[in-house]
């Protein structure tokens, strides 16, 4: 079992999951999201760990950010990327990473905010024929961040066992 934060945008996923259906593997396992924080599968106490994300979430509003242009990570994925708003998730991934999630953070890789379109295992041909396919969808996306779930994943990563959602303040 492991635990993630995520969140889901709030926009019309159906151009996205064309190409998520395509090429992400974790298409079924999950919609569309944004992670804040990556799946930890040591074993956590599941209350302090709400109590942990209520107590940094109380101290947040709502804030408003933009998907647009994309991007090729190290390993191998394609990124739609957060444009606008980028520094708010990344604060709040920052903040979530303290306290009980602390010994967590990985420093080694900087964290991007993104949603995930895709992965090209050494398959540069297919990663150039999807890049032109996203480029031709204009994936431009406005939304507020308003809201996070945190997910309870099965072991074998094949299914959610259960999602909680935190509510952030309204301006």
């Amino acid at each position: 079992m492991s635990y993630a934060i995520v969140h889901y945008p709030n926009i019309n996923t159906e151009d996205i999951n064309q190409i998520r259906q395509k090429y992400d593997p974790q298409v079924y396992l999950i919609e569309a999201h944004i992670t804040l924080v990556f799946p930890i599968i040591e074993s956590i106490n599941e209350n302090n760990l709400i109590l942990h994300i209520d107590n940094i979430l109380s101290k947040w509003k709502a804030f408003p950010i933009c998907l647009k242009g994309l991007q090729k990570s190290w390993d191998e994925y394609l990124f739609l990327m957060v444009e606008e708003g980028k520094v708010d998730m990344i604060e709040l991934h920052n903040e979530l990473y303290t306290g009980i999630l602390a010994q967590y953070r990985r420093d080694n890789l900087p964290f991007i905010p993104h949603l995930t379109l895709g992965r090209f295992t050494k398959n540069i041909a297919q990663f150039l024929q999807v890049l032109e396919e996203a480029q031709q969808l204009d994936l431009n996306y406005r939304c507020f961040v308003n809201k996070v779930h945190l997910i309870n994943i099965a072991d074998e990563q094949r299914s959610i066992i259960w999602s909680k959602k935190f509510v952030l303040r309204n301006y």
